[in-house]
């Protein structure tokens, strides 16, 4: 597990699930783009993603679909199962019409295919954690 953490003022809080340590540190390396300060967590399985959650919720969840043991999909559904309700997206090499669909039925936020470009995703961050972050930034 990895943790940055960009500023001491109230940060939004940022979890990334990716097994692939690379894409992983592309991701993490993005962040800062956000322009608000933030706290990045990074971790290489569901499991340790909803230990990390379980310690401290988190503000957004980006996760990766293949995944060693629970994959992305699952562990999105869990989280909402347990009344978890922040943007969760859900990132994937195996894109397809059933998985797209099975990813709107259990409620992700955004779902993206890879390759993707990573200012696509900073976008995706941007848009999904708006009112969060204003409220970090003082301006609500």
């Amino acid at each position: 597990m990895s943790v940055q953490t960009d500023s001491d003022s109230p940060v939004l809080r940022i979890l990334t699930v990716e097994d692939d340590s690379h894409i992983g540190r592309i991701i993490q390396l993005a962040m800062p783009d956000l322009g608000v300060p933030y706290e990045f967590a990074a971790v290489l399985s569901a499991e340790e993603g909803l230990e990390l959650w379980q310690q401290q919720p988190f503000d957004l969840l980006l996760t990766d679909y293949n995944l060693r043991g629970m994959n992305g999909l699952k562990l999105i559904t869990t989280l909402k199962d347990q009344g978890f309700n922040v943007p969760m997206v859900l990132i994937t090499a195996y894109d397809n019409p059933q998985l797209a669909r099975e990813a709107r039925e259990v409620g992700v936020s955004a779902y993206i295919p890879k390759p993707f470009f990573i200012d696509e995703l900073v976008n995706v961050v941007r848009r999904l954690t708006n009112a969060k972050a204003r409220t970090v930034n003082g301006t609500i």
